[in-house]
């Protein structure tokens, strides 16, 4: 899961160590066990192995499956057929395994971006202007995610009253802060870079940044250039995307909720899934490797109140299955020729930084967007 951060190359320098790998899944487990042991009931075991369903629980399976294919279809698409459906595919559960072993302020995009390069021959620095729209398109969901949960507020709780009034009133914030920073950034992507370049130049000039000047200069120059190629492509390639990105994320709430459906049918299915979504959005500012940890302790808050007790540890763990420890098996076996690479401190080479002088102002080709 990534933060709405765009891809530059944080790849160089910062090794995949071994632990990393190691560190989340322990994390996970040990709330998953800490939540089990604490939320446990006397004969619940019974009623939750009688009330199990594992034909609904192979539909949260197939959610999994939407989540990687529209993932994979979206990368293919944004590629304008650079990449095969398998290419997309293997890019896509690369991605999202690297989300779940990095913080989520850095993501795995990077790291996708590297793996896509390194399997396609393809250069790295155009490589990242697809994840760039990419995590566009997500951001662009996440803005359209936060107007329908504070509208939903309205007649739903779904802000998790276990908050408390100053935890509604911080969730909110934070929610809103996102919201601004989604708008800032689309707006300097698409509309105007050179806003986030003078930004970003204005910063570093403090004296204690100033070392970092070459670098961010040489960042945002990528960036503008990105921008360009991205302003370039017709609508209906943003919506296709947008198409794309839907069915992404209609996956992964689904796989949560086809889950708790498992195990239990009478919840309040609707107030169940808003609760999803803002779990995730929530999951963003988690610091862990993949939030591991941090959203374990948000699916208690958002989501165990809405099932009966003893109910949510087994869900919980059952949902972590699929989506977590699934997603990193399953990556670690597709992405492993990169992963390697990566334990072994092997970086992508410097891409060079394209000439934004007169040429700029000329159109852009809409031929693909890693062109």
């Amino acid at each position: 899961m990534d933060a709405p951060a765009p891809p530059s190359s944080p790849t160089r320098g910062r090794r995949v160590r071994k632990r990393d790998l190691v560190i989340p899944v322990a994390l996970s487990l040990t709330a998953v066990g800490i939540i089990l042991w604490a939320t446990w009931e006397p004969g619940a075991f019974a009623l939750v192995r009688s009330s199990f369903n594992p034909w609904i629980f192979l539909g949260a399976i197939g959610a999994l499956g939407l989540q990687i294919t529209a993932g994979g279809l979206r990368l293919r698409h944004v590629s304008r057929g650079a990449l095969t459906v398998k290419g997309g595919l293997r890019a896509q559960l690369t991605w999202d395994f690297m989300s779940a072993v990095t913080p989520s302020a850095m993501g795995g995009a990077p790291f996708a971006a590297f793996f896509i390069a390194k399997e396609n021959g393809a250069a790295y620095g155009q490589v990242t202007a697809l994840m760039l729209f990419t995590m566009l398109m997500d951001q662009l969901w996440f803005a359209t995610l936060i107007v329908i949960l504070y509208v939903s507020a309205i007649w739903l709780p779904v802000f998790p009253t276990a908050l408390g009034a100053a935890g509604i009133g911080t969730v909110a914030a934070y929610l809103g802060g996102m919201l601004i920073y989604i708008a800032f950034f689309a707006y300097a992507t698409l509309v105007k870079p050179e806003i986030l370049e003078r930004f970003a130049n204005w910063v570093v000039r403090f004296k204690w940044l100033r070392r970092f000047e070459p670098t961010v200069r040489r960042e945002t120059k990528k960036l503008r250039h990105q921008a360009r190629v991205l302003r370039g492509q017709p609508l209906s390639f943003y919506l296709k995307g947008a198409g794309y990105t839907l069915m992404y994320w209609l996956g992964r709430y689904g796989i949560v909720f086809l889950v708790a459906l498992s195990f239990w049918r009478e919840f309040r299915h609707v107030l169940f899934v808003m609760r999803t979504a803002g779990l995730w959005l929530a999951g963003l500012a988690m610091p862990t490797p993949g939030g591991s940890g941090g959203i374990e302790a948000l699916y208690v808050l958002y989501l165990a109140p809405l099932l009966p007790p003893g109910y949510g540890g087994p869900a919980l763990l059952a949902w972590r299955a699929v989506a977590y420890y699934g997603v990193l098996a399953i990556g670690l076996v597709v992405a492993g020729s990169a992963v390697r690479a990566l334990l072994a401190g092997e970086t992508p080479p410097e891409q060079p930084v394209p000439d934004l002088g007169e040429a700029s102002d000329a159109p852009p080709r809409p031929t693909s967007v890693t062109a």
